[in-house]
């Protein structure tokens, strides 16, 4: 449930929606990386991960750090865990004072993302050009979101499987 500060923002929806996951996907429950706090417990943004009303969004590639996650930087041989399913910090924080979060994983299920969970640069264009059944790799892009910008061994996080709209895509998660 998120737990909204202001109501000018009752009718936000979640970013990340499962499609196929009932049997593809597992909901794992993580613990924040401490990077996410300061000494008074309150929430600190991670320095150049995509943030909306003052949080970082569902959606956002996550790496695996010992037993703690924090969002992707997109870096080069980066080990990709799986995509955040919460609101954490700002305005629309589902966390509270708690640490836990909920990351997506499992090759080949099917998540609906909604605007800005990810980056539409050159997706339309991607999409519109690419022959039907041709897989068009998403990758965590600087700023922890999914987008079309690879590197020198950057893992894929997901094929996209359609562009709806600039404010909906539909991906095939691929860890």
């Amino acid at each position: 449930m998120l737990r909204i500060r202001n109501l000018s923002n009752r009718y936000q929806k979640r970013l990340i929606r499962p499609l196929y996951a009932q049997t593809q996907a597992t909901p794992y429950a993580a613990v924040l990386d401490s990077s996410f706090r300061d000494a008074s417990g309150g929430f600190v943004a991670q320095a150049g991960a995509f943030a909306l009303q003052g949080g970082h969004v569902p959606g956002a590639v996550v790496t695996h750090v010992g037993e703690k996650v924090k969002i992707a930087t997109g870096a080069n041989n980066e080990k990709v865990f799986g995509l955040l399913a919460n609101f954490i910090g700002g305005n629309l924080d589902d966390l509270g004072d708690e640490n836990y979060v909920g990351v997506w994983r499992g090759p080949d299920s099917v998540f609906e993302l909604l605007a800005p969970a990810f980056d539409d640069t050159g997706l339309a264009a991607a999409f519109s050009g690419a022959v039907h059944g041709t897989d068009i790799p998403l990758y965590a892009q600087a700023d922890g979101r999914l987008g079309l910008s690879a590197g020198t061994g950057r893992q894929v996080v997901a094929n996209l499987i359609e562009r709806v709209s600039a404010s909906r895509i539909i991906v095939d998660l691929k860890v």
